[in-house]
Protein backbone atom coordinates (compact mmCIF):
# COMPACT_ATOMS: atom_id res chain seq x y z
CA UNK A 1 0.00 0.00 0.00
CA UNK A 2 2.83 2.28 0.98
CA UNK A 3 4.17 1.73 -2.86
CA UNK A 4 0.65 2.31 -4.14
CA UNK A 5 0.58 5.83 -2.20
CA UNK A 6 3.58 6.81 -2.93
CA UNK A 7 3.34 5.89 -6.75
CA UNK A 8 -0.27 7.99 -6.83
CA UNK A 9 1.11 11.45 -4.98
CA UNK A 10 4.74 11.14 -7.23
CA UNK A 11 2.69 11.17 -10.10
CA UNK A 12 -0.06 13.73 -9.33
CA UNK A 13 2.55 16.28 -8.43
CA UNK A 14 4.49 15.32 -11.16
CA UNK A 15 1.17 15.90 -13.49
CA UNK A 16 0.99 18.83 -12.06
CA UNK A 17 4.10 20.26 -12.55
CA UNK A 18 3.93 19.05 -16.12
CA UNK A 19 0.83 20.99 -16.41
CA UNK A 20 1.88 24.42 -15.46
CA UNK A 21 1.87 26.96 -18.45
CA UNK A 22 3.92 29.15 -16.38
CA UNK A 23 7.71 28.75 -15.94
CA UNK A 24 9.38 26.75 -12.79
CA UNK A 25 10.27 30.34 -10.31
CA UNK A 26 13.82 29.91 -10.34
CA UNK A 27 15.54 27.09 -8.77
CA UNK A 28 19.06 27.23 -6.60
CA UNK A 29 21.64 25.21 -8.04
CA UNK A 30 22.98 22.08 -6.73
CA UNK A 31 26.47 23.08 -4.71
CA UNK A 32 28.35 21.49 -7.59
CA UNK A 33 26.46 23.47 -10.31
CA UNK A 34 26.84 26.65 -8.37
CA UNK A 35 30.77 25.50 -7.86
CA UNK A 36 30.98 24.43 -11.50
CA UNK A 37 29.36 27.92 -12.60
CA UNK A 38 32.32 30.67 -11.00
CA UNK A 39 34.28 31.98 -13.42
CA UNK A 40 37.42 30.87 -12.39
CA UNK A 41 36.28 27.17 -11.76
CA UNK A 42 37.42 24.55 -14.40
CA UNK A 43 36.81 21.59 -15.24
CA UNK A 44 40.04 19.42 -14.43
CA UNK A 45 39.12 15.38 -15.33
CA UNK A 46 35.85 14.33 -17.08
CA UNK A 47 34.72 10.67 -18.20
CA UNK A 48 31.61 9.73 -20.00
CA UNK A 49 30.28 7.05 -17.99
CA UNK A 50 26.95 5.87 -18.91
CA UNK A 51 24.33 7.01 -21.75
CA UNK A 52 20.88 6.08 -22.30
CA UNK A 53 18.88 7.07 -25.47
CA UNK A 54 15.66 6.84 -26.67
CA UNK A 55 13.65 8.02 -29.81
CA UNK A 56 11.84 10.16 -27.40
CA UNK A 57 14.97 11.75 -25.50
CA UNK A 58 19.20 10.86 -24.64
CA UNK A 59 20.72 11.34 -21.35
CA UNK A 60 24.78 11.45 -20.95
CA UNK A 61 26.20 10.47 -17.73
CA UNK A 62 30.01 12.27 -16.88
CA UNK A 63 32.15 11.94 -13.88
CA UNK A 64 33.91 14.99 -13.01
CA UNK A 65 36.21 16.67 -11.12
CA UNK A 66 36.32 21.09 -10.91
CA UNK A 67 38.78 23.12 -9.37
CA UNK A 68 38.85 26.76 -8.90
CA UNK A 69 42.26 28.19 -7.19
CA UNK A 70 39.84 31.81 -6.14
CA UNK A 71 36.71 29.87 -4.42
CA UNK A 72 36.74 27.51 -1.53
CA UNK A 73 36.72 24.38 -1.45
CA UNK A 74 38.90 24.34 -4.51
CA UNK A 75 38.07 21.45 -5.70
CA UNK A 76 34.77 19.40 -6.37
CA UNK A 77 34.02 16.20 -7.57
CA UNK A 78 30.59 14.41 -8.98
CA UNK A 79 28.02 14.04 -11.83
CA UNK A 80 26.89 15.89 -14.83
CA UNK A 81 23.61 14.92 -16.04
CA UNK A 82 22.72 15.93 -19.34
CA UNK A 83 19.01 15.29 -20.55
CA UNK A 84 18.22 16.18 -24.01
CA UNK A 85 14.44 15.90 -25.75
CA UNK A 86 12.98 17.51 -29.11
CA UNK A 87 11.99 20.56 -27.02
CA UNK A 88 14.13 21.10 -24.03
CA UNK A 89 17.72 20.33 -22.77
CA UNK A 90 19.04 20.42 -19.24
CA UNK A 91 22.21 19.79 -17.34
CA UNK A 92 22.21 18.23 -13.75
CA UNK A 93 25.14 18.83 -11.45
CA UNK A 94 25.26 15.91 -8.18
CA UNK A 95 28.43 16.88 -5.59
CA UNK A 96 30.04 13.28 -4.51
CA UNK A 97 27.87 13.57 -1.51
CA UNK A 98 24.65 12.67 -3.28
CA UNK A 99 25.70 10.18 -5.74
CA UNK A 100 25.07 7.34 -3.07
CA UNK A 101 21.49 8.18 -2.16
CA UNK A 102 20.52 9.13 -5.58
CA UNK A 103 21.91 5.69 -6.89
CA UNK A 104 19.41 3.76 -4.10
CA UNK A 105 17.06 6.13 -5.22
CA UNK A 106 16.96 4.63 -8.28
CA UNK A 107 17.73 0.85 -7.00
CA UNK A 108 14.35 1.66 -4.79
CA UNK A 109 12.28 2.61 -7.92
CA UNK A 110 13.56 -0.59 -9.74
CA UNK A 111 13.14 -2.71 -6.87
CA UNK A 112 9.03 -1.53 -7.18
CA UNK A 113 8.41 -1.78 -10.76
CA UNK A 114 6.77 -5.37 -10.55
CA UNK A 115 4.98 -4.90 -7.69
CA UNK A 116 3.95 -1.28 -9.61
CA UNK A 117 2.76 -2.87 -12.62
CA UNK A 118 0.42 -5.67 -10.89
CA UNK A 119 -1.18 -2.76 -8.65
CA UNK A 120 -4.67 -1.00 -9.74
CA UNK A 121 -4.01 2.17 -11.31
CA UNK A 122 -6.62 4.83 -11.57
CA UNK A 123 -5.81 6.76 -14.47
CA UNK A 124 -4.16 6.17 -17.37
CA UNK A 125 -0.54 7.79 -16.80
CA UNK A 126 1.09 6.59 -13.57
CA UNK A 127 4.39 7.26 -12.09
CA UNK A 128 6.53 5.62 -9.11
CA UNK A 129 9.51 7.54 -7.92
CA UNK A 130 11.34 7.55 -4.83
CA UNK A 131 10.82 9.89 -1.60
CA UNK A 132 14.19 10.62 -1.56
CA UNK A 133 13.99 12.39 -4.78
CA UNK A 134 10.56 14.44 -4.60
CA UNK A 135 10.31 18.15 -4.01
CA UNK A 136 6.71 19.11 -3.05
CA UNK A 137 7.84 23.14 -3.92
CA UNK A 138 10.48 22.54 -6.22
CA UNK A 139 13.54 25.08 -4.76
CA UNK A 140 16.58 22.92 -5.94
CA UNK A 141 17.86 22.11 -9.86
CA UNK A 142 18.31 18.22 -8.88
CA UNK A 143 17.54 15.21 -10.70
CA UNK A 144 14.01 13.60 -9.85
CA UNK A 145 13.74 9.77 -11.59
CA UNK A 146 10.76 7.85 -11.72
CA UNK A 147 9.63 4.56 -13.81
CA UNK A 148 6.20 5.70 -15.91
CA UNK A 149 3.53 3.10 -17.09
CA UNK A 150 1.48 4.78 -19.98
CA UNK A 151 -1.13 3.48 -22.61
CA UNK A 152 1.31 3.05 -25.10
CA UNK A 153 4.80 2.50 -23.43
CA UNK A 154 6.26 2.53 -19.94
CA UNK A 155 10.23 3.15 -18.63
CA UNK A 156 12.49 6.09 -16.99
CA UNK A 157 11.38 9.36 -16.73
CA UNK A 158 13.50 12.04 -15.63
CA UNK A 159 12.88 15.54 -15.08
CA UNK A 160 14.77 18.57 -13.72
CA UNK A 161 11.89 20.36 -11.57
CA UNK A 162 11.87 22.44 -15.04
CA UNK A 163 8.71 21.61 -16.45
CA UNK A 164 9.98 19.29 -18.56
CA UNK A 165 9.68 15.33 -18.93
CA UNK A 166 12.52 13.13 -20.21
CA UNK A 167 11.22 9.57 -21.39
CA UNK A 168 12.90 6.54 -21.75
CA UNK A 169 10.57 3.84 -22.95
CA UNK A 170 12.05 -0.01 -22.34
CA UNK A 171 14.97 1.58 -20.14
CA UNK A 172 14.77 0.84 -16.71
CA UNK A 173 16.44 3.43 -13.53
CA UNK A 174 19.13 0.28 -12.74
CA UNK A 175 20.62 1.75 -15.58
CA UNK A 176 21.29 5.29 -14.21
CA UNK A 177 21.84 3.29 -10.99
CA UNK A 178 25.04 1.40 -12.55
CA UNK A 179 26.08 4.55 -14.19
CA UNK A 180 26.17 6.70 -11.07
CA UNK A 181 27.90 3.77 -9.55
CA UNK A 182 30.73 3.98 -12.16
CA UNK A 183 30.92 7.21 -11.49
CA UNK A 184 31.58 6.28 -7.76
CA UNK A 185 34.22 4.05 -8.52
CA UNK A 186 35.74 6.31 -11.42
CA UNK A 187 35.63 9.62 -8.43
CA UNK A 188 37.79 7.27 -6.28
CA UNK A 189 40.99 7.71 -8.61
CA UNK A 190 40.75 11.09 -8.73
Amino acid sequence: MRTATVATLFGLFFNIGLAQVNPTPSLQPTPLEAFAGQPSAQVTWSKEVGRIESAEARVVVTALVVEDAVQPPHRMRGIRIELTNQNATDQVYLDEAKLEAMKKALEEIESGIEGFRNERGDGPLRYLGACELRQSRPTVHTLSAAYYIAPDSSGLSLSAFKGQQFRFPNHRPSELAEAIGRVMDGLKDH
